[in-house]
């Protein structure tokens, strides 16, 4: 096994070609010291929609992926085939499924994870959803997942699953997918932000705050 604290790696290699990653290591932008030995808890983060400008950079990507350091997580943000620096093209859903499960290998062969929590914004919380079997992450944290837009009829997690909403969402229909997660057999924590849009404008603050009291340890 490869020491992480040596990886600073740009790039993997995905099933479609490179991927390109963000990675920022367990503790290193923590608001507390960690000691070398301290379990190596992670966070793999997943963008919106490749085809109306979803990228890794986005501000709600971008929230959750600090918050989640300041908790002492290493993060590993990642763009789908096809954005950015990855190659390859979109591929309805499927192959960004491939792209996920390529990235979480290699974070698992390459570190000894803990800990591993998926968390998916938008497109990226329909990635997450289906494969949360696949990949079996400690938790799931999806945000604003795209329920009325793709089939949900098939995704039953069975992890700690943390979901996150905004009431006045102009993308996705809200009661659509709060009504969808009511009727999962095991439900997730929902957290409702009336004002809130698909995108949080303004209320990131609300966001960052929500992940600290869900995740803090």
């Amino acid at each position: 096994m490869t020491d992480v604290t040596s990886l600073t790696p740009d790039f993997i290699v995905g099933q479609a070609g490179r991927l390109e990653i963000r990675m920022t290591r367990p503790g290193e932008n923590s608001t507390t010291s960690l000691a070398s030995d301290s379990p190596q808890k992670w966070v793999v983060l997943s963008h919106p929609h490749p085809q109306f400008g979803g990228t890794m950079n986005n501000k709600v990507v971008t929230t959750m992926e600090k918050t989640f350091q300041s908790l002492g997580y290493g993060t590993l943000a990642y763009n789908f085939r096809g954005v950015g620096e990855s190659e390859g093209t979109y591929d309805g859903g499927r192959g960004e499924q491939q792209d996920l499960y390529d990235v979480v290998r290699w974070l698992r062969e390459s570190a000894n994870l803990s800990e591993l929590v998926l968390a998916g914004f938008s497109f990226g919380s329909y990635i997450v959803l289906k494969q949360a079997d696949q990949i079996q992450p400690t938790a799931i944290c999806t945000v604003a997942p795209p329920v009325s837009m793709y089939d949900f009829s098939d995704i039953e997690p069975t992890m700690p699953w943390y979901l996150i909403q905004g009431g006045q969402d102009e993308v996705i229909d809200a009661r659509e997918v709060l009504d969808w997660a009511m009727q999962i057999k095991k439900q997730p924590d929902v957290f409702w932000r009336a004002e809130a849009s698909h995108f949080f404008h303004r209320q990131l603050i609300w966001l960052k705050k929500i992940l600290i009291t869900t995740f803090e340890k």
